[in-house]
């Protein structure tokens, strides 16, 4: 079937897919060409491939699909209040012109970001993609050259044992198994609506997740930009913005509820 996927303007296809084809941890998951980036889903414990193209048209066999993509792109993100709230920051209004339409993107689910925030701890961006694609291919859900990333439920009838033999590290499995029963638990409706302290504060009390690890799952992975913890690497990253040390709470005052789309504009504007 083809669905259409609506987005808030402005928004760019060409710079999304610029995006995943630069981020390292979106190669085992995507496959992205000039026009178009392919994928697959778990519905009901099942690979549900899709189809996205540059007139936003989605391809599928499921219609359940859509507002996964739809979340997995920022679809809905109010860029446009973002940029509003950034003019007369020069640093960032010269950011927001190198990457005009970009929408945040999140990892496709939960249970994806939940195994990715444990196999980026103390890795290279580099290592840890090639531990999510081992992860994938030995767990995965089959659709065409792609496997699926199983739900949270599949995932907590995984061992130890079994995911160090799949990626090869110990330490990480065991971190695995604890993480993604830990956030099983906790559930998805109360780390995507609870007050964001509320959300971190619960995720850090899951044995293996930090500070750092806390904010990926509910940045990158939920798409919650209404607070942002001031870590080593947000305040480099800020420093080489705007070219010396910046306070931390004027940054935070004048963008409030989206820092987060700050954050995402500094870094991706810094790599590429």
């Amino acid at each position: 079937m083809q669905l259409t996927i609506a987005t808030s303007k402005p928004f760019s296809f060409e710079q999304t897919l610029r995006f995943m084809a630069r981020f390292p941890p979106c190669q085992p998951s995507y496959v992205i060409d000039k026009d178009s980036l392919t994928g697959a889903v778990a519905i009901d414990n099942k690979a549900v491939e899709f189809t996205l193209h540059r007139d936003l048209t989605l391809e599928t066999t499921d219609h359940r699909a859509l507002p996964i993509v739809a979340a997995m792109i920022g679809a809905n993100d109010d860029v446009e209040a973002f940029y509003a709230v950034a003019r007369g920051d020069e640093p960032m209004m010269r950011r927001i012109d190198q990457l005009h339409g970009l929408h945040h993107v999140r990892f496709l689910t939960l249970a994806e970001i939940a195994v990715y925030s444990v196999l980026m701890q103390r890795a290279p961006i580099a290592i840890a993609s090639a531990l999510l694609r081992r992860f994938r291919e030995a767990f995965g859900l089959r659709a065409g050259s792609l496997y699926a990333m199983p739900d949270l439920d599949a995932l907590t009838t995984l061992d130890a044992d079994e995911i160090a033999t799949a990626i090869k590290h110990r330490g990480k499995a065991e971190r695995i198994v604890e993480v993604v029963r830990g956030i099983r638990t906790i559930g998805e409706d109360l780390l995507r609506n609870a007050p964001y302290e509320h959300a971190r504060d619960a995720l850090l009390a899951i044995r293996g997740i930090g500070p750092f690890s806390a904010a990926a799952i509910l940045l990158r992975g939920l798409g919650r930009m209404d607070e942002l913890p001031w870590l080593p690497s947000f305040a480099q990253g800020a420093r080489e913005l705007y070219g010396h040390p910046v306070d931390q709470a004027v940054i935070t005052r004048r963008y409030g509820r989206l820092i987060g789309y700050w954050s995402f504009y500094m870094k991706v504007g810094a790599r590429e």
